[in-house]
């Protein structure tokens, strides 16, 4: 019978430039906070039209990609795909890791991060925001779990009940975060039932191009012989097939709004005359995020090629990027039709699309989660054996 054996990382000169980066992204973040905080919203680019920004768009992406960053082990211990499960025990701790670091960087682009207590102890079950409070304790607690029980009795057929929980947790968790957004009726470009679906496609393939960057960087840094070579003919489908579901998804929901007449206006700005958006659309993602993804996949000069999957999962984090702008700033920009066949005067947030240009406060804070989810897995990597070596026969 086979079995797997984990070591942890070695705090190389590589773990620690690691750790560095990591560590003054976080602090780099609080420092703008606190900025933004003593002089106000106003030295950012945000406003009135665009009350969420780049550092909301950025937490936003963390919090999507941490459901995705658990399809390895979901693989393993709910499908029985025997090849992941030696990077399960990495896999959970990804998806915390991500999650902790997107609710830290939401909470202090907020404004009143001392109002976390409140929001903790006071339920308006009506509202999407608060149910999903609700859902993302859930997501540590089951996932929590899950990672322990691995740890614990790795063999165990307890493992299974916690991996199925923890799958059908995460599928929830996201339909609540693209819920925020598909409920907005004041914003036509967000207000879609397609949106759920679409961030579920989403955190697939952004989470798993997280792990293979996250996987490859942890091997790098412990100066250790790779594994990742070892499922990278699986990975290498699975991540070309999730960017095409991915792409789908985001193909309906603009065919969808094309077909709408109340949304061709928007449709047409977000595609075709919206400055910045058009660009990061047919540029980031389309072309950046799913073309040049599905080449370095599955073109046969670049099959077995282990730079061209690390080029791919790069690619796919990049345009999932830009797409996530776009899908958070773009609706805010475009003028909200709050009073349709009216024409409103005197008011600028109605008058044509709101200008939008991000700071360099908004860019910390929002790398404030990728630093802290960093801290976490090397802290982590280094404490606790998470990198399979080569299997051994008993």
């Amino acid at each position: 019978m086979k079995y797997v054996t984990y070591r942890r990382i070695l705090f190389s000169r590589r773990a620690l430039i690691g750790l560095g980066i990591c560590g003054l992204a976080t602090l780099a973040g609080l420092l703008a906070t606190w900025y933004i905080e003593s002089n106000g919203h106003y030295v950012t680019g945000m406003s009135n039209a665009v009350p969420w920004g780049l550092s909301l768009a950025m937490a936003t992406f963390c919090i999507v990609a941490a459901s995705g960053a658990l399809n390895v082990a979901s693989i393993a211990s709910v499908f029985g795909k025997e090849d992941y499960k030696p990077f399960s025990r990495l896999s959970c701790l990804l998806a915390l890791a991500l999650l902790a670091g997107g609710l830290f960087a939401l909470l202090i682009d907020l404004g009143r991060p001392d109002q976390i207590f409140t929001a903790l102890t006071h339920f308006n079950f009506t509202s999407v925001f608060a149910v999903n409070i609700l859902i993302y304790t859930g997501f540590f607690i089951i996932v929590g779990l899950y990672g322990l029980v691995m740890l614990a009795a790795p063999q165990g057929g307890i493992v299974r009940p916690f991996g199925v929980a923890s799958f059908i947790w995460r599928l929830i968790m996201t339909t609540g975060t693209g819920s925020v957004f598909g409920v907005l009726a004041g914003r036509g470009g967000m207000h879609s039932a397609i949106m759920p679906p679409l961030f579920i496609a989403l955190s697939l393939s952004l989470g798993l191009a997280i792990f293979i960057l996250v996987l490859a960087g942890l091997e790098y840094s412990g100066q250790r012989e790779a594994r990742l070579d070892a499922v990278s003919g699986r990975i290498r489908g699975l991540l070309a097939t999730l960017v095409a579901v991915s792409f789908y998804m985001v193909l309906a929901l603009n065919l969808i709004g094309i077909a709408s007449p109340a949304q061709r206006g928007y449709e047409a700005f977000v595609l075709c005359t919206g400055g910045v958006y058009p660009v990061l659309f047919w540029g980031g993602y389309l072309v950046v995020g799913t073309v040049l993804p599905l080449i370095l996949l599955l073109a046969p000069p670049c099959r077995g090629s282990r730079a061209c999957l690390l080029g791919a999962a790069l690619a796919t984090a990049v345009g999932g990027m830009a797409l996530m702008y776009v899908l958070t700033i773009a609706p805010q920009a475009y003028p909200a039709d709050i009073f349709p066949g009216m024409l409103v005067q005197g008011n600028a947030l109605y008058a044509g699309p709101a200008s939008y240009v991000p700071t360099i406060g908004e860019l910390l804070v929002g790398l404030t989660g990728f630093g802290l989810a960093g801290l976490i897995v090397l802290v982590a990597a280094r404490i606790i054996p998470l990198l399979p070596q080569a299997p051994q026969e008993d």
